[in-house]
């Protein structure tokens, strides 16, 4: 197949993966990821990727937005189940920017960045967020198809802890959630009670994305052959509550956190392998990565590898991802790469890629990383790099800002980050900064605050800076 002017581009996206699960970041890992470790064969990796928060929601934001999700109004609390988009239709997109470059383009797997529920007949308000008062035969609102994406298939929020539990296909729900969720399901960690479609597997989700992410590339090159497409997929796993596919049970000897990232792993090889008997793998910019840390590793896993913190830490731990990148010919075999990168940075890196500057007032946090993708050197100077963390109605978080070797970890304050639902949190609200020398302490183990004040002091100047305006405003 001709090479086409611009790539397509494929990103893959997993749920709580961490940088010590995948066999190319971990010689010691218990979990197989043949599949992951093949791309980075064939490709290149990243040492030093970061998403935006040790959180879901935020980081999907950070992604398709290229801006940090506490310029919200949300702040640091997740998106709940039936709550309302946190994306103005307004905003401009990852997707929207590369539909204007002659992209088609898909979200297809979990969104969580909300959508607006229509009421029943003659309710007083247009949308809701009452379960008993939504009309699940009426288009949702608010979601991709409003913000830029040609085609939806996925789950509102966590597909298999979140309600509703059903599949949406563009603006409708693939059959009517009308059956409650049984109390077996209730005792599940992390399980959120609510309504379920009839005929809804825990199990299958994975499996279901997968084959839909397929059949867009296919319809795609049967509609608009000569036409690059963007596919962002966004996985269920390995988020939990760990229900794996029998055929995935037993798969790593990590337990059930290790087999659900096997079957990240064989989404993964499912959709190189969908690309490659198309013809289409080598035009094509195929990314995989992470939205947070991980959970706890069983049975002597090192599930956040050398790193400390886990899922929502401002330690390294819990931002800190494996981000594997291949397009042969472009993208150089092989490579290891220790750059700087954040998940943010994806708006301004395929507006670089494809030629054209962002959209006016776009992407205010991202950063091209173009150069060092494709082997050509350093990217542009970036003032700071950020991750926060959050909680299910916390309105304040953690915040871990880096500037070159130096790191800054900002607890959140006492009288607010007290009493508030957050997750995980493994730092006490108003506790003082930590200060750290990620280059001769990439554990972060020693604090240096007291030996170099002006360090710590210079670096909160800079997070308070960077809370005003967006990173590329600012000079350092």
């Amino acid at each position: 197949m001709t090479r086409m002017n611009h790539p397509n581009i494929v990103v893959i996206l997993a749920d709580d993966t961490g940088y010590g699960d995948v066999g190319c970041y971990n010689p010691d890992s218990k979990i197989p990821t043949p599949n992951i470790d093949r791309l980075a064969a064939e490709g290149l990796r990243f040492t030093d990727a970061h998403s935006p928060c040790a959180l879901c929601t935020p980081t999907r934001y950070g992604l398709l937005t290229g801006r940090y999700y506490w310029r919200t109004p949300k702040k640091h609390s997740l998106v709940m189940p039936y709550e309302p988009p946190v994306i103005e239709t307004h905003r401009p997109t990852v997707a929207s920017m590369l539909r204007s470059r002659g992209y088609a383009t898909a979200c297809v797997g979990k969104w969580h960045l909300g959508l607006h529920y229509p009421t029943r007949q003659g309710a007083a308000e247009q949308y809701t967020q009452r379960e008993a008062d939504i009309d699940f035969s009426k288009p949702l609102a608010g979601g991709p198809i409003e913000l830029g994406f040609d085609y939806f298939f996925g789950t509102a929020g966590c597909s298999t802890s979140d309600a509703p539990y059903c599949f949406i296909e563009n603006d409708r729900t693939v059959g009517i959630p009308s059956v409650p969720s049984t109390e077996d399901l209730h005792e599940l960690p992390g399980f959120y009670p609510g309504l379920m479609a009839p005929g809804w597997s825990e199990t299958e989700v994975d499996a279901a994305f997968v084959d839909k992410s397929v059949a867009f590339i296919d319809e795609h090159l049967h509609q608009r052959p000569g036409r690059p497409f963007f596919l962002y997929h966004a996985l269920s796993a390995p988020h939990i509550p760990w229900l794996m596919p029998d055929f995935l049970k037993g798969a790593s000897t990590e337990g059930p956190r290790g087999d659900m990232n096997v079957l990240v792993d064989w989404c993964v090889g499912r959709i190189r392998d969908g690309l490659e008997e198309r013809g289409i793998l080598d035009d094509t910019l195929l990314i995989f990565t992470s939205d947070n840390g991980p959970q706890a590793g069983a049975n002597g896993h090192s599930s956040a590898g050398p790193y400390r913190g886990l899922k929502n830490s401002a330690f390294e731990g819990g931002h800190r991802e494996p981000f594997v990148a291949r397009w042969p010919g472009k993208v150089p075999a092989g490579a290891v790469c220790d750059e700087p990168i954040c998940l943010t940075d994806l708006m301004a890196t395929f507006a670089d890629l494809t030629g054209e500057p962002m959209p006016e007032g776009a992407g205010e946090d991202s950063f091209s990383v173009a150069p060092a993708l494709l082997g050509q050197g350093r990217c542009e100077d970036r003032p700071a790099m950020i991750a926060d963390t959050g909680g299910y109605s916390a309105k304040v978080g953690d915040f871990g800002i880096r500037r070159g070797k130096w790191k800054l970890i900002v607890p959140a304050p006492p009288q607010e980050g007290q009493g508030q639902k957050r997750l995980r949190s493994d730092i006490e609200p108003g506790s003082p900064p930590l200060l750290f020398d990620l280059e001769s302490d990439p554990g972060e183990r020693n604090d240096l605050s007291s030996r170099f004040p002006s360090i710590a002091a210079d670096m909160h100047r800079l997070l308070e800076k960077a809370k005003k305006c967006g990173l590329r405003n600012i000079e350092a």
